[in-house]
């Protein structure tokens, strides 16, 4: 049995638009004309886990779900 698949959310209640997220993932998260995150890849492929869990890591709002 392999690893569960990613399924990537950003709270955009709780989004501050720091930006770190898509400098890590940039695969996976945009900052949006409206300045906060939006997720443009919600079932990323497994390549990509170390970048979404570091983006977490580093959201100062904890936004970011996985």
């Amino acid at each position: 049995m392999g690893e569960e698949r990613l399924h990537v959310t950003v709270d955009h209640q709780q989004c501050q638009g720091v930006g770190y997220c898509e400098r890590v993932a940039p695969r996976v998260f945009r900052l949006g004309d409206d300045a906060v995150s939006h997720v443009i890849d919600s079932h990323p492929p497994d390549s990509e886990r170390d970048a979404v869990e570091e983006a977490a890591t580093l959201c100062p709002s904890r936004a970011i779900r996985y």
